[in-house]
């Protein structure tokens, strides 16, 4: 009996480590800095205004093809704009320091946020590239388990900040996160970067440059892309809407920056750790399907919150988001792990990232619509709604599962036959 593949838990976690300094500023933004402004008033119509740094995350396409192509061998190809990029970015938080969070200051600091986010965004794509590459067949459950479990972790760093700014100051806070990112990406830093993928290297040494019309063209994208769309849309459109709620529902800074961390960190755990024992007994569809089903629920479970006249006590409150949080988070984790196999190892970067960008392309729609929805329909109505349009997305996926997998696996024979001809 053969053994297991071995895992190397060690990239895995440093993968996971450098996740954490791209979703720390991603979760601040989309968390931390709306409840902040709903608390010093700026109106639900004027909320699209935070969503503009997200721009450059569904640009990811056209900074990719710079990171995909050029690199120091000597550092590492995803080494030569991880560290600097982190570094422009831990900056960009530090000057924040000076810049307290007040309606008349928006503009302002949307401004850095939205400079920052260009910069970052070549970040994600060396990160994402690097993952893709590196993690093999046996270790991309466990990895991508990692990733994202460390990846919530940071989010609930970035949206934790809300309790920080309450007890330390805003200057403090904001020196804090900036020391955060940089220690995040230390691990990578001191680690050396394998070598690029044989795809990659053969690729290079035909002298072809990484082509996106080849990735659109790919049979497998004409049902990728959209999907990744409604996947961000539908996840982004209830999300961003959480804190806000909670700040109208009366919930202090130290009361939301308890229950944001606490029910985040326990229901991407368990999500983290069920996923993959799940995957290995019951596939990826399948699986799927148990996180599927509980997002019309939560939908409803916070339509009842808006409508009770008060919240549960913050115990059975916290409680509750947490249970949602660790069942719909099976459907994420699940659908993360295919996102690192669709990317092609010839070009990962720039596969990645073109996905990447619709899907982030999704999360800015829902950023920038959902609160004029909600100053519409009211909170009531809008959780339900939200909740039944990210389930008709993970209906589309259980559904196109082994459609699209047939068709990745057919490209990957084709390229594995195109390398072994060249040797």
């Amino acid at each position: 009996m053969t053994s297991p593949p071995k895992k190397d838990h060690g990239k895995l976690v440093m993968l996971g480590m450098l996740h954490m300094a791209q979703y720390f500023p991603a979760a601040f933004t989309g968390v931390a800095l709306p409840f902040l402004f709903r608390k010093e008033g700026l109106p639900l119509e004027m909320f699209w205004l935070l969503a503009l740094p997200g721009i450059p995350r569904w640009l990811k396409w056209l900074i990719a093809l710079l990171v995909d192509n050029y690199g120091n061998a000597r550092i590492g190809y995803r080494k030569t704009w991880i560290i600097p990029c982190t570094a422009i970015g831990a900056a960009a938080y530090a000057m924040l320091a000076w810049i307290p969070p007040s309606v008349t200051a928006v503009y302002l600091i949307v401004g850095i946020l939205l400079a920052k986010s260009f910069i970052m965004a070549a970040q994600d794509i060396a990160v994402d590239g690097y993952a893709a590459e590196s993690m093999t067949d046996a270790e991309r459950a466990t990895g991508t388990s990692i990733i994202v479990f460390l990846a919530v972790l940071a989010g609930v760093m970035g949206s934790g900040v809300v309790a920080l700014v309450e007890t330390f100051g805003w200057p403090r806070t904001m020196l804090a996160a900036s020391a955060l990112m940089l220690a995040a990406a230390a691990p990578a830093t001191i680690r050396r970067e394998p070598p690029p993928p044989e795809a990659t290297r053969q690729r290079r040494a035909r002298g072809e440059r990484p082509n996106l019309w080849k990735a659109l063209r790919r049979r497998e994208s004409r049902f990728i892309l959209p999907y990744l769309f409604v996947f961000g849309f539908g996840g982004t459109f209830f999300g961003s809407m959480v804190g806000p709620f909670f700040a109208d529902k009366g919930l202090t800074l130290t009361e939301f920056g308890i229950l944001s961390p606490i029910a985040a960190i326990a229901g991407a755990g368990l999500g983290a750790l069920a996923t993959p024992w799940l995957v290995e007994r019951n596939g990826m569809s399948r699986t799927a399907i148990i996180g599927v089903a509980a997002l019309p629920v939560e939908g409803f479970i916070f339509s009842a919150l808006a409508l009770f006249p008060e919240l549960p006590v913050l115990p059975m409150l916290t409680l509750i988001v947490a249970i949602l949080g660790f069942v719909t988070s099976i459907y994420s984790f699940v659908v993360n792990n295919s996102r690192f196999r669709w990317a092609s190892k010839t070009q990962a970067a720039t596969d990645y990232s073109m996905q990447s960008s619709v899907w982030n392309f999704g999360v800015w729609a829902a950023g920038s619509a959902s609160g004029f929805v909600v100053a519409g329909v009211g909170w009531a109505a809008f959780f339900p709604i939200a909740g039944c349009l990210a389930a008709a997305g993970g209906v589309f996926y259980i559904v196109m599962f082994d459609r699209i997998e047939g068709m990745v696996r057919r490209r990957e024979r084709e390229e594995l036959e195109s390398v072994l001809a060249a040797l």
